[in-house]
């Protein structure tokens, strides 16, 4: 049986006939030059395009613990290699403006000079801890959009009693405020005008992301600051990383045409050093070379991955019995657009008048879902059963016989 749920016709959000995605969003957290440069070096060598966040400035006070240590763009030659990785097709995004709580006046500076040396606003923020301007602690804490693990009520209702243990589960803001006008540290407006994705506190211990939460990117009428979240993947350490990225989850992965943004921390254990040189740990290596260097696998930032999500949620399927018919309710166009099919089977383009085979392993690749049409896709058998709406139906002959018969009759009444 063909495993698409009764549809011959499967769209995927990847491009270029790719089946499946792979990145890794990187929190700055005890990052240094030293530490995180061969992991960047090493991910390049591999082609796998991730994004990096930054702290611009460094705390005012002592560090409260470890994770609040690192390298910021104060310092020049960590800047230096932050633009090198952007130039080699890196990303760069914001774990607040410093590792410590910043007010609006710090956030605002912050984020022009993050511009100023990066070359371009952040696209992405990743909150820091409890830093105090923190957005929608509570909302980011316990993922507002996550689908429901069960479609039916019963076990909706079971899911929930097992997960509370009885009890409706409590979350805190922790002090954090930065969606509060009132507040010194509010800049939910900067937020809003600048930021397109802000990451939930949100950790799946599947590594296609997607499959647990498919809306991804989401927004909320409740957090009207933030344009869109996302969430990830665990993998907070080297041990999370490299045991969440093993052989089984990355078969898994492909074989669901799925999509990780994979979670992390470089800066906690990945390097290792011996007489102030430091390397990247071997089985993180491993891992990495596992899942990348496929040519079904798309490998670019989170940034990029979740644009191309978003306007995929304005993209409608409806299977047909023979093929399926796509609208693209955006108000721009959607190039190289991915499909899977019954492979080497030749599909009719009702649009473009044409007919498109799929390939050996049922991949279709459309150019363009131009903006605001429908485009409809049917085995080509079946095209010959498809007529515009005037087109009268019933035996060519008959039909003809009958048209010529009408012209007859009115040569007739006009010539007498």
């Amino acid at each position: 049986m063909w495993p698409f749920n009764n549809c011959e016709i499967r769209l995927l959000p990847h491009p270029g006939g790719k089946r499946f995605a792979f990145t890794i969003i990187d929190d700055t957290d005890m990052a240094t030059l030293e530490t995180v440069r061969p992991i960047y070096d090493y991910l390049h060598s591999l082609g796998l395009r991730t994004t990096k966040t930054v702290w611009v400035t460094g705390p005012k006070t002592p560090q409260a613990k470890p994770s609040d240590a690192g390298d910021t763009l104060e310092r020049e030659e960590y800047a230096a290699y932050i633009r090198l990785a952007r130039r080699r097709g890196f990303e760069i995004a914001l774990h607040n403006v410093s590792s410590q709580s910043s007010t609006r006046g710090q956030i605002a500076a912050g984020i022009e000079k993050f511009r100023q040396i990066v070359g371009e606003y952040p696209g992405i923020n990743v909150h820091h801890e409890k830093n105090r301007e923190n957005l929608y602690f509570e909302f980011a804490q316990r993922g507002g959009y996550r689908p429901p693990s069960f479609r039916s009520t019963a076990f909706q209702r079971l899911n929930t009693m097992v997960r509370r243990n009885g009890h409706p589960p409590v979350f805190q803001n922790c002090g954090c405020c930065g969606e509060d006008s009132r507040s010194d540290y509010f800049w939910g407006d900067l937020c809003r005008t600048t930021i397109q994705y802000v990451r939930s506190n949100v950790f799946f211990q599947d590594l296609n992301t997607l499959r647990c939460n498919p809306l991804a990117p989401y927004t909320s009428i409740d957090t009207p600051y933030v344009n869109h979240w996302f969430d990830s993947s665990n993998g907070q350490d080297v041990r999370c990383f490299n045991s969440i990225l093993n052989s089984r989850n990355i078969a898994a992965l492909k074989r669901e045409c799925g999509c990780s943004i994979l979670y992390t921390h470089f800066g906690k254990g990945f390097s290792v050093g011996t007489d102030g040189r430091f390397d990247l740990n071997e089985e993180t290596k491993s891992c990495l070379r596992a899942v990348a260097g496929d040519p079904d696998g798309w490998y670019v930032p989170v940034g990029e991955i979740l644009d191309r999500l978003l306007a995929f949620q304005r993209v409608t399927v409806f299977p047909l019995p023979a093929g399926v018919a796509l609208t693209n309710h955006n108000f721009f166009d959607i190039a190289s657009v991915t499909l899977l099919a019954v492979p080497a089977q030749p599909y009719f383009d009702l649009d473009r008048r044409e007919t498109i085979a799929a390939d050996e392993r049922g991949r279709i690749i459309l150019p363009l879902l131009r903006a605001g049409t429908t485009t409809v896709l049917v085995r080509s058998q079946a095209s010959r059963c498809v007529k515009p709406w005037y087109e009268e139906r019933g035996s060519a002959w008959k039909l003809d016989l009958e048209a010529a018969a009408r012209k007859l009759r009115v040569r007739w009444f006009e010539n007498a």
